[in-house]
């Protein structure tokens, strides 16, 4: 069975370079579980565990739908770029992105460079199932019609997947558990 790491090709140098302390990001499309496996893996490793879009909405006193609204999604994008670069100054983490996070600005390198990158790995119909009764709460496909949600979704992540492929593992949701991330974990501890 395959395990579902995928070996770091680019970054093989910033092994030596997470030493500071333990910092993992994970990304990937909506729906993917960020959130559901970021509280899972902290609890089960003793790291604490962030939400990007919640301390957006911390920060912007709103919520990100709210962001969206009244500032557009660039307005949005600067927001979550200085949330997430206040992340590079703290250690023992596991932070959920945005399914965005990683097209804009220099996000991606700067996560490569500043910690650990899980992609988190669906399908399209995975994901369609798992976000479909939550639109309201999801700006991106809130005025998507159902009918083609999963057109819709497919064209996005294939526009997202240069971005995401960037990062310094590739877990499929299909397969994970928390045995991938104890491997990940125990390759980069102290």
């Amino acid at each position: 069975m395959h395990s579902g790491v995928k070996e770091p090709v680019v970054f093989n140098y910033l092994r030596e370079k997470i030493s500071l302390g333990m910092r993992f990001f994970l990304i990937g499309f909506m729906g993917s579980g960020k959130t559901y496996w970021s509280k899972q893996w902290s609890e089960a490793f003793g790291l604490s565990c962030y939400d990007l879009d919640e301390e957006i909405e911390k920060k912007a006193g709103m919520t990100i739908a709210d962001i969206f609204q009244k500032k557009g999604e660039n307005g949005f994008r600067k927001i979550e770029q200085q949330v997430l670069t206040s992340f590079f100054e703290k250690d023992d983490f596991i932070l959920s992105c945005g399914g965005g996070t990683p097209c804009f600005f220099d996000n991606m390198k700067q996560m490569n460079r500043n910690g650990v990158t899980i992609f988190l790995n669906s399908s399209v119909e995975e994901l369609v199932s798992r976000v479909k009764n939550e639109k309201e709460t999801r700006p991106l496909i809130k005025d998507v019609a159902d009918d083609v949600l999963d057109q819709y979704i497919g064209e996005k992540l294939q526009q997202r997947l240069p971005y995401y492929s960037k990062a310094m593992y590739h877990f499929h949701t299909r397969f994970l558990s928390n045995d991938n991330f104890e491997r990940l974990h125990r390759r980069h501890a102290k």
